[in-house]
């Protein structure tokens, strides 16, 4: 049989599955957590951001470095059902904290309730869950791929997005009808039962390779051990660590879609659908990824990483140009729908970083296999997750601090918001990881 005729096993389209339910239960609540602890809850802007950027997505980003080891030890489809459970676990938590948690504690109602541990508990359960189900499903398509590694990951990368699609979509209409909290419980929650059912009677486990050859390489099972001790060789590389960081602010800009634009749109339309706005980004990746892979793979990766991060800065700088050219950017502007001239440029501002997105991520994971070190390629491609780990933690609460400062404490105190400097910072930080990565190209990868 050629190779064109070869199809995937049955497995890779199980794998695919789960993760386009595991995407959708994600996603379906992502655009709304910062709104939910601010808004439902009680949260600061800046408490808000941090557990959701620090806990959530960090833990989602840098728990994999260990947790992939776990799951070559335990094995995929044990792993994958613990994830699940735990992630099931996490939504009911964060869907039903209004409901029960004052009853728990044995305090009144109309008390002022603090939700942080219960939130925590949530938030890490979801983090711990989906940083097992990431290593697990991709070590399946690469264990199912064959010989075409470069299409299972395209469709992959396509599934995702897919999923992004659809819980955003359904996230809607069950908002709309039954509130914020319901996302969680209605949702997210089912999506990741039907991940968990799939996982425990379809899913079977990829036929591992022991250490030994596969494909004409070395293949070697990773203890947890080793996964630790590997962090020390990656961080005692300073050029590499460069880079992370470089990298980091490239994402930085990125994770303000689910931090800082949620509080902004809010300030902006109290009633803001989030998750309409950020479907703009699947949306441009499911229908642009193939010809914008086409496009750029003309040119090195670091070039496109490079272009990439300027699109996204541009898409940022975007958000400027309403507070310099209008009065009031809350007016509403009739498009089919009433949609504020702020929610104009945001939407144009997250497709124009849909695009950065596309040019500069699947040519991250080719640029850190080019410049590690020779032999230790798998070790530093197993960090590539690192940079958007690092932008979370630090990124998450720096966006809520940047909403308090130029938006929330001056429209308390009576004074007009600092709607362009905000924005400008933002775009000072994209524009560093553009020089960084220049620096960085000229400098080392260049001359390895």
């Amino acid at each position: 049989m050629t190779e064109t005729k070869q199809r995937f096993p049955k497995t890779f389209w199980t794998a695919n599955t789960i993760e386009l339910f595991e995407r959708a239960a994600y996603y379906a609540m992502a655009s709304f957590v910062v709104i939910y602890l601010n808004e439902n809850l009680g949260m600061s802007p800046s408490k808000a951001t941090f557990i959701n950027g620090t806990f959530l997505w960090g833990s989602i980003y840098f728990l994999p470095i260990l947790s992939g080891a776990l799951a070559d030890k335990f094995g995929f489809k044990k792993s994958l059902s613990v994830a699940f459970i735990l992630i099931s676990i996490g939504y009911l938590i964060m869907g039903n904290l209004q409901r029960l948690w004052p009853g728990i504690i044995g305090r009144d109602a109309a008390e002022a309730v603090d939700f942080t541990v219960p939130v925590v508990l949530g938030v890490v359960l979801i983090g711990i869950g989906g940083s097992i189900v990431k290593p697990c499903i991709a070590g399946t398509v690469q264990k199912t791929a064959g010989t075409r590694a470069t299409l299972a990951f395209g469709i992959f990368y396509l599934v995702i997005n897919i999923g992004s699609i659809t819980g955003r979509s359904v996230s809607y209409f069950i908002r709309t009808s039954r509130g914020i909290p319901a996302i969680f419980t209605y949702v997210a929650s089912l999506f990741a039962l039907v991940g968990l059912i799939i996982t425990l009677f379809v899913y079977r486990e990829p036929a591992f390779v022991s250490d030994g050859k596969k494909d004409g390489q070395t293949v070697q099972k990773r203890t947890l051990g080793q996964a630790l001790f590997g962090i020390v060789t990656v961080l005692s590389n300073l050029k590499f660590v460069f880079l992370i960081i470089v990298l980091s602010l490239f994402w930085f800009l990125y994770i303000q879609l689910y931090n800082l634009m949620p509080l902004f749109m809010r300030y902006v339309d109290p009633n803001a659908p989030m998750e309409l706005y950020t479907l703009a980004n699947p949306l441009m990746i499911v229908c642009f990824q193939l010809l914008i892979t086409r496009w750029v793979k003309r040119w090195t990766p670091v070039k496109s990483i490079m272009l990439g991060a300027v699109v996204v800065t541009l898409g940022m700088f975007i958000n400027v140009l309403p507070t310099l050219f209008f009065s009031d950017i809350t007016q509403k502007v009739h498009i089919g729908l009433a949609v504020p001239i702020a929610g104009i440029f945001l939407l144009v501002s997250i497709a124009s970083m849909a695009v950065g997105e596309m040019m500069a991520s699947p040519r991250v994971y080719e640029y850190i296999g080019a410049i590690a070190p020779r032999g230790q390629e798998g070790l530093y491609l197993g960090y590539q997750s690192l940079p958007i780990a690092l932008a979370s933690i630090v990124g998450g609460r720096l966006g809520g601090k940047l909403f308090e400062r130029y938006i929330s404490n001056p429209v308390k105190a009576g004074l007009p918001p600092g709607l362009t400097t905000m924005w400008l910072i933002i775009v000072g930080i994209g524009v560093a990881s553009i020089v960084g990565l220049y620096i960085y190209d000229r400098n080392v990868a260049k001359a390895k």
